[in-house]
């Protein structure tokens, strides 16, 4: 299996493609500028952990790794919820991600190119520690839109439709 660590930061894994946009990362380039310097249709399974909350155009770098990814592959996601205030605590933090965002994704991205790219195999919101004694896990959800530090982060597995 062929696998990317993408925004590896020092999370860097053996036996994987591990990029980053710090020089220090085996593989490093500006995550905000396309297209990006990895094999096309190679990847069977991408990890992107805590990324989308710093680019400047989430949509398109989604878009630009489906271009490196095999056929089938799984882009696995894990990003910081809109409405906690641990998902913003540093200053280049662009902005947090809700469950409705890559459902509208899948979506618009339909519409738009007439081609569907993904489908969402998982989507779950992540509790924070205080958000998992609010049971059940639907009025834990309900209640996140209205009152932060519940949910902590959006984790969502894409497959690659090609």
């Amino acid at each position: 299996m062929r696998k990317l660590n993408f925004g590896c930061g020092k999370d860097v894994r053996k036996g994987w493609d591990n990029c980053d946009i710090q020089k220090e990362a085996p593989i490093s380039f500006n995550f905000n500028k396309f297209p990006y310097p990895l094999k096309k249709n190679y990847y069977d399974y991408l990890r992107i952990n805590s990324v989308l909350d710093y680019v400047e155009k989430p949509e398109e770098v989604l878009n630009e790794l489906w271009k490196h990814s095999a056929k089938e592959g799984i882009i696995e996601i894990w990003c910081g919820y809109w409405n906690c205030i641990g998902s913003w605590n540093l200053l280049i933090s662009k902005g947090g991600f809700s469950r409705e965002c890559f459902l509208l994704f899948i979506k618009s991205d339909y519409i738009i190119n007439q081609k569907r790219k993904f489908k969402i195999e998982l989507l779950e919101l992540i509790p924070t520690t205080v958000g998992k004694w609010i049971y059940p896990k639907c009025l834990r959800e309900k209640l996140s839109l209205f009152f932060g530090g519940i949910i902590s982060q959006v984790h969502v597995k894409l497959k690659v439709i090609k």
